[in-house]
């Protein structure tokens, strides 16, 4: 397969046919992540901060309660704070609605569809770009978490939003596209505070693309202390508009506060404070919430105080986490034939010939952001809970893959059918846990009530099917949920519970170790059925037995 840029235009398709097909993939996503949050779905764990973070931002208050959230889910809060103002009536009722905050995700999702439909189309044509577009749309870790109150899929969307503009306006310097560039890296900002490395990712790209050019025109001719003022400039720029879009975001809540007056808990920031004296009586141009987030992150992240108990592969540790979390977690979670899309992509992009000169100007930007976090979430992120703070790398990864069809009319018809052989194979794996998204594992995990000997925390159980346990326990009014004694009978336990995530591993070791659930209610709660016949064989060694 080989990799050759195309025009927008494919013959056959007009742009215009070609936006309306997009359109309409991205309105069968955006109708699939509704129908999911309209079974009402119990709130997730992180959910309700995520929200009530948002009700505070559009009432005027950006002040912190909780470090992890951020003013970007303001906009779900939208809806309720416009129903404020409205009569009573069914309009005020529905937009008070928590499954409306929820859709606002899902728009923003779909925004993001598009943008990558729209840049891979750039990079490769149509019928690639429709190809990583439906990579993207049929990601059900995408899916799973477009449909929620947090700040995940805002991150993933504002980071590729971000290298985008930064892609165009290495290739065309003007106001417009610079301008974008700076709104979009300080919108970032109020995404996560991991966006924070933009600023280095950004000047350290564009650097490695200029320097690539200095040899090939005039304009990359220039002399080095003309090129050290350039980048001199986009960095104050860059600074300039980011604190601005901050102080925007977080209402300028304080902002100029003395760094001195700041209560750091992070060694960084401590140490600042002490050893650079002249820093205490300066005022800093950042809110004060942003700033004291930022600190507060550092200091849970550096200490691993905020992932408790973790678990991959049937192990718990407390604090110390797993090298290469997120790429076991990725193998498991991410669908098979996306993988095999991916890896091949991979292999015929870097065995083909002449492929570096199209690398620096183009895949480059792609690749930046998949690198960093690959390393930094593997190997030195600490809060392994969940694949969610993954996302940002996907999209990036899906574009790329675009590249693999690249030349479609050319395909052999052995080609043609094995692709769609593999996109029909991604449609029926991926549709087959609707509505369950969020607790997705692909083919490896081929029994289902088997996953928590794989992942638990977010990857599986996020509290989204206590609605149904709270059914279940009507309708069978005998069953046991949360025992903390070894029993017979229809015992309900939660995975996050049954692994140790958020419990002593020991507690359910008797039933962990010994038994295989029978049923399952959601995809987060296990049914075991023990019998008397069952237990007694383990009731001779374990003291606490209690039939």
């Amino acid at each position: 397969m080989t990799h050759k840029r195309q025009d927008l235009a494919t013959p056959g398709f007009s742009v215009k046919t070609q936006n309306v097909i997009a359109l309409f993939v991205i309105l069968a996503f955006a109708g699939v992540n509704v129908l999911s949050v309209l079974r009402n779905f119990a709130i997730t764990t992180d959910e309700d901060k995520h929200y009530l973070y948002g009700e505070h931002i559009v009432s005027g208050d950006s002040s912190r309660f909780n470090p992890s959230t951020m003013p970007v889910t303001g906009l779900n809060a939208l809806p309720k704070k416009i129903a404020s103002f409205l009569g009573e009536g069914q309009l005020k009722y529905w937009l008070s609605k928590y499954s409306v905050a929820r859709m606002v995700t899902i728009f923003f999702s779909c925004l993001t569809a598009y943008l990558v439909f729209h840049w891979a189309r750039s990079l490769y044509g149509f019928v690639p770009a429709l190809c990583s577009l439906i990579l993207y749309v049929l990601d059900p870790n995408i899916i799973a978490h477009s449909q929620l109150v947090t700040t995940d899929i805002y991150t993933t969307s504002t980071l590729v939003f971000a290298f985008y503009t930064l892609w165009k306006f290495a290739h065309e310097r003007n106001t417009r596209n610079g301008l974008l560039c700076l709104f979009a890296l300080g919108l970032s900002q109020l995404a996560k505070y991991t966006a924070i490395v933009l600023f280095p990712l950004f000047l350290g790209t564009l650097l490695v693309y200029d320097l690539s050019l200095r040899n090939k025109s005039v304009q990359a001719r220039e002399g080095i202390n003309h090129l050290i003022f350039r980048y001199v400039k986009y960095a104050v720029f860059a600074i300039t508009a980011s604190i601005l879009i901050i102080n925007l975001g977080f209402l300028f809540n304080h902002t100029f506060t003395v760094f001195g007056e700041y209560k750091f808990r992070s060694g960084l920031f401590q140490k600042l404070q002490t050893n650079l004296p002249a820093l205490r009586s300066l005022p800093v141009p950042a809110p004060y919430p942003y700033l004291d987030g930022l600190d507060y992150m550092s200091d849970v992240e550096k200490r691993g105080a905020g992932a408790g108990n973790i678990y991959l592969l049937g192990q718990v540790r407390t604090g110390l986490g797993f090298p290469g979390y997120y790429v076991i977690a990725s193998i498991l979670k991410v669908p098979i034939p996306t993988q095999i899309i991916m890896l091949l992509a991979l292999f015929f992009y870097f065995t083909r010939k002449g492929f570096s000169a199209d690398f620096l100007k183009n895949e480059m930007f792609l690749a930046v952001t998949v690198i960093f976090y690959v390393i930094y979430f593997n190997f030195f992120f600490k809060t392994q809970v969940g694949i969610r703070y993954y996302l940002p790398v996907f999209p990036f990864l899906y574009i790329f893959s675009g590249s693999l069809f690249a030349g479609w009319e050319w395909f052999s018809i052995t080609k043609k059918i094995s692709s769609l052989a593999l996109l029909v194979y991604l449609f029926i794996s991926v549709l087959s846990y609707h509505p369950y998204y969020l607790s997705y594992f692909n083919e490896i995990v081929w029994n289902r009530m088997h996953a928590y000997k794989y992942l638990a925390d977010s990857n599986v159980d996020w509290g989204q099917d206590r609605n149904e346990l709270d059914e279940y326990l009507l309708k069978n009014p005998d069953a046991i949920y949360k025992t903390r004694k070894v029993r017979t009978g229809t015992i309900v336990v939660r995975i996050n519970d049954l692994v140790g995530v958020t419990t002593d591993p020991s507690q359910y070791a008797w039933l962990r170790d010994n038994f295989e659930p029978s049923d399952m209610i959601g995809h987060s709660y296990l049914v075991y059925k023990i019998t008397t016949e069952d237990i007694n064989p383990l009731c001779a060694t374990i003291i606490s037995c209690n039939e």
